[in-house]
């Protein structure tokens, strides 16, 4: 099911929901953010009991429901009086919107949740005419959009408007923000809200964090699934239970399962490469074709189940620019993080923007070392058993650059074997820290290749000869 809150270009806004047995007609057709003419939908009263909107009203998708492309002013807003909210005294269900000047702050407040590290930042609103205050609660992205405004922006008051918060009665009315990012432009998440970090730095982060980046995407690395069995309430990866499937979030057992995208592409930039995820929502927007139809369509041509439908290599050598998530798992562990992307961004514009911005050039390493990734890609697979870390919908995330997940320069000089093929002298004696990195001359003539390899002597024989098969 998909519940949507719609606002007109009055301003007025209404309940929409799409029920299960309709998502597959339109999950894709709908976005936040995105302007539609609606036609052939269905009207009930707004009876039940959890209301996102006051409106008499509610509306349903049917099969008959068109959705086309349309244009109205994106923001409208409707204030609600602090005194109306400090005087309701049980949960509201319904979302209203409040405009504040912050009084005070928290500081950054993390904790677990199901397992799951959560973070957020409480802030102290007064009403515009004063003397009047509330609570409020940023979550995630929100908490760390917040800080980084007060930390670019230094100022004596700051003034916030949260536009669908939801009404909680603890120790006193507290808010939550629940829509994710749904006004924001690719321009406003981009460049100007985005906190950028080049590749390098994504992996040296320490904790949660979110950030937007930019880079080429290399490689589709096959040796993982391009698609998951998703649980059809809360997408979880589900695992096969005798002949049911089985969603350790709901503990529910189903018969049925929906296919959504989780492509590992292996993305690089001036600085370094890693491997981001790409889930279904930014994938479908890309490719412009669901999960479901790429994978009925590639089984009926035959495809091989180890290999993805050439449809997915259309990521290939292109470039993005990527909200991304860096989740900490174990910073004990060879690889402590997992990258995946919550926006995608391919409008050359706006990358052109974001270049200009951050004065960030076009650099010869991608093109000049693309053989040298090719084939380190390719010989990847002779330590493929120490490759992965689990990703929270069971998909696994391979390492960011080396075979074993390690990064040449955090490893222990005694299991790093460095092999040069072809050319003893290649690099000199210059100190190493990636292939991407690996200082040098390509010669046209003859095949040269530096690579790392953590492990015994019989690996790095094994590796030395598939580059020199692939050579000849």
């Amino acid at each position: 099911m998909i519940e949507l809150v719609v606002l007109d270009e009055q301003g007025g806004r209404i309940q929409c929901t799409v029920k299960s047995i309709h998502v597959y007609l339109f999950e894709n057709s709908i976005n936040e953010g995105n302007v539609y003419m609606l036609e052939n939908l269905s009207v009930a009263l707004n009876s039940g009991k959890y209301k996102p909107t006051m409106h008499e009203f509610r509306m349903f998708f049917k099969r008959e429901t068109l959705v086309e492309d349309s244009s109205i002013p994106l923001y409208g807003f409707s204030f609600v009086p602090f005194v109306e909210i400090l005087n309701e005294t049980k949960d509201d269900r319904r979302l209203v919107d409040v405009l504040g000047v912050v009084t005070g702050k928290s500081n950054l407040i993390e904790f677990k949740k199901e397992g799951k590290p959560c973070n957020y930042v409480v802030i102290e609103l007064e009403n515009i005419e004063g003397g009047l205050k509330l609570r409020c609660t940023l979550w995630e992205d929100y908490a760390f959009m917040f800080l980084k405004h007060l930390e670019d922006h230094p100022s004596e008051s700051y003034v916030v408007v949260l536009q669908f918060a939801k009404m909680k009665n603890f120790k006193g009315i507290q808010f939550s923000q629940l829509s994710d990012h749904a006004s924001l432009t690719l321009e406003e998440e981009f460049l100007e809200r985005g906190v950028y970090k080049s590749i390098v730095d994504l992996k040296e982060v320490t904790q949660n964090s979110v950030f937007v980046t930019i880079g080429t995407v290399k490689d589709i690395e096959s040796e993982y699934n391009w698609c998951y069995r998703a649980c059809k309430k809360c997408s979880l990866g589900l695992k096969l239970d005798e002949s049911m499937f089985y969603c350790k979030k709901c503990v529910t057992h189903y018969s049925t399962f929906v296919t959504r995208y989780s492509i590992q592409l292996r993305v690089v930039d001036e600085t370094d490469s890693a491997s981001f995820i790409l889930f279904d929502k930014e994938a479908s927007n890309f490719l412009k074709i669901p999960a479901y139809e790429l994978r009925t369509s590639y089984i009926a041509k035959g495809g091989d189940k180890n290999r993805h439908p050439e449809e997915i290599d259309s990521f290939k050598d292109k470039k993005f620019l990527f909200k991304v998530q860096v989740k900490i798992q174990d910073m004990e562990s060879i690889v402590p993080y997992v990258i995946s992307i919550s926006r995608l961004c391919f409008e050359d514009n706006i990358i052109a923007s974001f270049e200009k911005k951050y004065q960030i050039e076009e650099v010869a390493l991608i093109q000049d070392n693309s053989e040298l990734l090719s084939q380190f890609t390719e010989s990847s697979d002779l330590l493929k058993d120490n490759l992965s870390v689990s990703c929270d919908n069971g998909v696994d995330t391979p390492s960011p650059l080396l075979p074993t997940g390690k990064t040449a320069s955090n490893m222990d000089s005694s299991v790093i074997k460095v092999l040069d093929v072809d050319l003893a002298e290649y690099c000199g004696n210059a100190s190493f820290d990636t292939p991407s990195k690996c200082k040098g001359e390509m010669h046209s003539e003859q095949t040269i290749v530096r690579v790392a390899v953590h492990g015994d002597e019989q690996s790095a024989k094994k590796l030395r000869k598939v580059i020199k098969e692939e050579k000849n």
